[in-house]
This record gives structure tokens, C-alpha cells and sequence, in this order.
């Protein structure tokens, strides 16, 4: 009885968090660089980007949050993640961190988006038949930067890193345009014995404005994040176990976001996922996401393969896949 009320103490809390002010004067569409809040691998998809609080995503915890890191066994991690995102775009992450023992986990990570060859048309030319027929321009959004973590403590630990963003267009002539700017990212993670309860939290992406172009005074904010959440085991059960996620995201452009998740893992070796945003003013066409895992282990060596489904209403399903190895 006392752990089903602590349990649903602090999914009211995150619940009530989650309830958007009324009265403001939406941001929405305010930020640049917006890929940096999509998910950078599969199994935090399928539990609806819950994932603040997890300490066994491998070389993934450098680009979820970086205090993590230090959960990795072994000598190290590396993950890659692709996504055939909205549009016939293309969402790329890649990660690597190196355990150094006591002295913490370093890593490196990469996130990017591709959209692939776009038409170009002109004020002169909107249909792109005539002067702009046949050219393509396309956009690049890349983030990239090391990463450093460290136990404080057995239970609780903490991490940062740094990006180096760019976002800009290429083979749109003289009006290409590219802005680049620094940003930094923190996170800490606190553990305990019991039902393996963590909380987890993370602030992501904050950095100076952007600007595309010089001889303008207009700047893009970055999208600036803050997610705190928690990750447990209820319960037991006969075969494999549960794991209950629950995170809050407040946007600096959008209200808050409740994301939520349930994995069941059986012998440690199939895991079978399903997440739900519980609300998201920037995002209503999104629905329920579900999700898949293998894990194999020989000698000092791991693989996990991932897979992730995520349902909208109005734009394109999307399929992700992630595979990480740990050595």
C-alpha cells in the first residue's frame, strides 16, 4: 500500500506539472536548430522520449543525459541510431563513451538531420518550371561535442557536455545561409535500492540566439529544454520484468509535455515497449508509440537492437532502428 501511494504521489506531481498555464502568448515555431529535441535512438522513441532516468542506454546516454555515462559496463559503448524522418528527410545519430572507472565516462556524440534534396523556387519563379526548373537545394542541421560524467556519490552522479550546432542551406546560390552556435547540456541521475527507482533530470541546449543573417537584428532562440522524470520496477513478475517511465519536458517555446512508458522485458533478452505524450501544445498529431528490443551478450561483448514505431494523425508514421554495442 505504501509503495502504490508513492508511486502515484509522484505521477500526480508530474501530472499536475504537465498542466499548461492559460493565458500566454504561444512561441510556438520561435526556435531554431528543433532537431536537437527529437529522440536520438529507438527505445527512447518507443517509450515516448522517457528516458531522462534510465541508466542502461549504453553509449546513448551521452546525446539523453549525460550523467549516465557512468552506468556503462565494460570498457565503453558505441550506438548508432537512423530514422527516415517526415518529408523524406533523414535523422542520423551516432555516440561513443569510454569508461575511465573511477575517474568517471567520457564521451563523444553526434545528432544531425538531412532533408535531402529540396525544389528551389523563386519570388519570380513559385512553381519552379521556368528559371529554377531542375534545382535542388538542400539543409543540414548537425550538433556535435564531448561529453564527461562522474559519480559524486554511489547513488547519485552528475554530467555535461558541450555542442558545437550548425544549421544552414546548401546549393541555393548566393542566398545559402548557415548560423552556428555553442550550447550546453547537464544532467544528474539518483539512484536507490528500492523497486530500482531513479529520478532523473537534464537541462538541454542552452546557448546564445542564432542568426542567419548578418546584416539583420533578427535572432533565433535555441530550443532550450528542461526534463526531469524517474524510472522504476514496481513490480515482479514470473518471467522478465517492468519497468514503469514517467517525464516531464517544459519547452522554452512550448508548455509542458508529460511523456510516459512501459517496457516489459522478459529474461533479459526481448523487450516489448509502449509510450504515450500525455499532452504537447507544439505537437497534437502525435500519438501513441510502440517499440522493440533485442539484447545479446558473449564474453565482454553486448548487442542491443532497437526498434521504435511512432503513429501520427496527419503526417507519416515513423520507423526508427538503433543498434548499440558495448565492449
Amino acid at each position: 500500500m505504501k509503495a502504490f501511494v508513492r508511486w502515484g504521489m509522484i505521477a500526480g506531481l508530474l501530472m499536475a506539472l504537465s498542466v499548461p498555464a492559460h493565458a500566454q502568448v504561444s512561441k510556438s515555431g520561435s526556435a531554431a536548430t528543433k532537431f536537437l529535441t527529437v529522440d536520438s535512438n529507438a527505445r527512447a522513441a518507443g517509450l515516448a522520449s522517457s528516458a531522462t532516468s534510465y541508466t542502461d542506454l549504453g553509449a546513448f546516454a551521452a546525446l539523453t543525459n549525460q550523467s549516465t555515462m557512468v552506468f556503462v559496463e565494460g570498457r565503453g559503448a558505441v550506438g548508432v541510431s537512423y530514422t527516415q524522418y517526415f518529408a523524406e528527410m533523414t535523422l542520423f545519430s551516432a555516440a561513443l563513451v569510454w569508461n575511465l572507472g573511477d575517474n568517471g565516462a567520457v564521451g563523444l556524440g553526434v545528432h544531425s538531420l538531412l532533408s535531402g534534396d529540396i525544389p528551389f523556387t523563386t519570388s519570380t519563379d513559385p512553381t519552379h518550371q521556368f528559371d529554377t526548373a531542375g534545382q535542388n537545394f538542400t539543409v543540414t542541421d548537425l550538433a556535435i561535442g564531448p561529453s564527461y560524467a562522474r559519480r559524486l556519490t554511489d547513488s547519485f552522479a552528475v554530467g555535461g557536455s558541450v555542442k558545437f550546432i550548425s544549421e544552414g542551406t546548401s546549393g541555393a546560390t548566393d542566398i545559402d545561409r548557415t548560423s552556428r552556435a555553442v550550447a550546453f547540456d547537464a544532467g544528474t541521475i539518483y539512484t536507490t535500492d528500492f523497486r530500482n527507482f531513479r529520478i532523473g533530470a537534464s537541462f538541454q541546449n542552452f546557448g546564445p540566439d542564432m542568426q542567419f543573417i548578418d546584416e539583420s537584428n533578427a535572432r533565433d532562440i535555441l530550443p532550450t529544454t528542461f526534463r526531469i522524470g524517474f524510472a522504476g520496477e514496481p513490480a515482479t513478475l514470473p518471467v522478465g520484468s517492468v519497468m514503469v517511465s514517467a517525464e516531464l519536458w517544459k519547452l522554452r517555446e512550448y508548455d509542458s509535455v508529460l511523456n510516459t512508458g512501459i517496457e516489459w522485458w522478459v529474461n533479459d533478452y526481448l523487450a516489448g515497449r509502449v509510450g504515450w505524450k500525455v499532452g504537447y501544445s507544439g505537437g497534437q498529431d502525435e500519438g501513441v508509440s510502440a517499440g522493440a528490443g533485442l539484447r545479446f551478450s558473449q564474453g565482454e561483448l553486448s548487442l542491443n537492437i532497437d526498434y521504435a514505431y511512432t503513429q501520427y494523425e496527419l503526417l507519416d508514421d515513423l520507423h526508427r532502428i538503433s543498434v548499440g554495442v558495448g565492449f
